[in-house]
């Protein structure tokens, strides 16, 4: 006998020493005929197989069961409660809404201040920090404190007690404010239009006031000031005005500005070469109108600057810095 007969013959008496079953499939009508030994080992674990599959089924019903109760447990809890405690509920829901708009109103009108103060700092020409809101949440005072169980929390009634005091001081400084505002947009112009920059930069040749006639001696009041610099140099405005004047004076000042800027003032500008304006333009304070010359009575290149209030001559050098 080979060696392969002899093992077949020695596995077959294992499975007659170990027992179990055979189950034969036989199809109806046609196809292959199926054999499947049944040993004592496969039917043990097949069972144990089935076993393990119902426990772990139990376990997991049995957990989703309690899941589910966990889940509906809020809800008993609050179907629980009273009508009045739903009330006092809802009020305290409410009374937080509207709190909660207040705030997020009082953080625009924040915003607001935060802007209007920086249109004051520029119109008063002031340096520094603005305030904004950002700035004001990033102070260590701003940050939220955590209160310690011990001590009471405020009520939504002192809560809105202080939004309320601040609203008003929040008020009265945006009054505050947009009076300064005001008041720097008038004084800013007041100071465009008052006569205070020079007109050319040059030696003062004779001053205001009495001196001896160039012309024929003799004395004469001199209305204003002579400014001596090289012939065709720029001359500016000397504030902020509307031209009342620019042409020919026969009076002896030879081409001639006259400026008017604000309560009764203006400046007279004679002797030029060259006149840049004409009458009706709006000038601001150091825009160029003329040029320097000698027209009219003079004796060299220069320019007679005249400041006159309500058509009184004044000396110049009152309003130049």
């Amino acid at each position: 006998m080979d060696l392969w007969k002899h093992r077949h013959e020695i596995n077959k008496k294992k499975i007659k020493k170990q027992g179990g079953f055979t189950l034969i499939i036989v199809p109806h009508y046609q196809g292959k005929t199926v054999r499947i030994v049944l040993t004592p080992l496969r039917i043990y674990t097949i069972l144990f197989s089935i076993a393990l599959i119902i426990t772990f089924s139990v376990s997991f019903a049995a957990s989703y069961r309690e899941l589910l109760a966990n889940a509906k447990a809020p809800y008993v809890y609050a179907s629980s409660l009273s009508a009045e405690d739903v009330k006092n509920l809802q009020s305290l829901q409410d009374e937080l809404a509207k709190t909660k708009a207040d705030v997020e109103a009082l953080k625009q009108y924040v915003l607001s201040l935060g802007k209007l103060e920086k249109d004051v700092r520029s119109a008063l020409k002031l340096g520094g920090e603005t305030v904004s809101l950002e700035s004001i949440l990033a102070r260590p005072s701003s940050k939220p404190q955590i209160q310690s169980y011990t001590e009471l929390p405020k009520t939504y009634a002192e809560v809105r007690t202080e939004l309320a005091d601040t609203s008003k001081q929040a008020v009265q400084t945006e009054q505050t404010l947009t009076m300064l505002q005001e008041t720097a947009y008038k004084f800013n112009l007041m100071k465009a239009q008052t006569p205070d920059y020079w007109p050319l930069q040059g030696m003062i040749t004779s001053g205001f006031g009495w001196r001896v006639n160039p012309f024929g001696g003799g004395w004469e009041f001199h209305k204003g000031i002579d400014i001596s610099s090289y012939y065709g140099a720029p001359i500016r405005a000397a504030a902020d005005g509307e031209v009342e004047f620019a042409g020919w004076n026969s009076g002896g000042y030879g081409k001639m500005i006259i400026i008017y800027h604000r309560d009764g003032i203006e400046t007279v500008y004679g002797h030029l070469s060259d006149i840049a304006v004409k009458v009706g333009d709006k000038v601001k304070k150091g825009e160029v109108i003329g040029y320097e010359g000698c027209t009219g009575l003079c004796t060299g290149p220069h320019l007679h600057f005249e400041i006159r209030v309500w058509g009184e001559a004044i000396n110049p050098l009152k309003y130049l810095e």
